[in-house]
């Protein structure tokens, strides 16, 4: 097994990005099926800060393309959200996406976005995605904060994560990352933390080992660091912090 420390780009969008990648694959024939964190939500960008959008988040991919992701957005798609009109600053939104593996492709199947939630400085918001029997399920649960019980889901069917080739079918790719656009990106100056993160495999194969080569690093774009690890199961890393930080 290895781990891979690279920047990856799931936007919809394609342009530019400037961010910290962290992630771990399996070359063993393992793949990742679950994960469970809790994001805190972030100070705002500076207030000169108008282009974007930023994307913060963890998700799953394989090695085909695509992706599932519970996404924290500053001048994200907006959209429909559950709660409109909320008692504070309209700054950051949680979406829930799913992204085809052949996305660019004629005939690929429409990219999945979730109705958002607006989310206040501080608030937490857990977070899950999870294969169950032929389909992805995400959720997004604020769990504190002024939009305390606002929730969403997204259902993908897992053909959103089928390639023709052998091997790029399955999700052997965890990610968590910042994800930066626009022409503001130096300003970021605040952390993004995930709290009680819990990534969870098909199979015990080499997943201990994989987790243990999590190090606190940077990439040139910024640092990634880690606290609390341990087993949860065999199947089960966790760690009580992953924080995000500007360079």
């Amino acid at each position: 097994m290895r781990a891979l420390f690279s920047l990856a780009a799931f936007a919809v969008f394609v342009r530019s990005v400037t961010a910290i990648s962290w992630a771990l694959i399996f070359d063993n024939g393992n793949t990742w099926i679950e994960q469970v964190f809790t994001i805190h939500v972030p100070p705002a960008p500076p207030a000169d800060v108008t282009t974007g959008p930023w994307y913060f988040w963890c998700g799953l991919q394989p090695t085909g393309g695509g992706v599932v992701q519970p996404v924290l957005a500053f001048l994200g798609p907006e959209g429909n959200q559950v709660n409109p009109n909320p008692p504070f600053p309209e700054v950051y939104a949680m979406n829930l996406w799913a992204l085809p593996w052949n996305i660019d492709e004629g005939g690929a199947p429409p990219t999945q976005e979730s109705a958002g939630i607006w989310v206040d400085q501080g608030a937490q918001i857990a977070s899950s995605v999870s294969f169950q029997g032929s389909q992805w399920v995400q959720s997004a649960n604020v769990i504190s904060g002024a939009a305390s019980g606002q929730s969403v889901t997204l259902n993908t069917p897992d053909s959103y994560f089928q390639n023709t080739s052998p091997g790029n079918d399955n999700t052997m790719m965890t990610v968590c990352e910042s994800e930066l656009y626009g022409s503001q990106i130096g300003e970021w100056d605040f952390s993004v933390t995930f709290t009680d993160v819990f990534f969870r495999a098909a199979s015990s194969n080499g997943v201990e080992a994989l987790c243990q080569t999590a190090t606190d690093h940077t990439d040139g774009n910024g640092f990634i660091s880690f606290t609390g690890f341990s087993m949860f199961d065999e199947e089960t890393c966790f760690w009580s912090s992953i924080t995000l930080t500007p360079p």
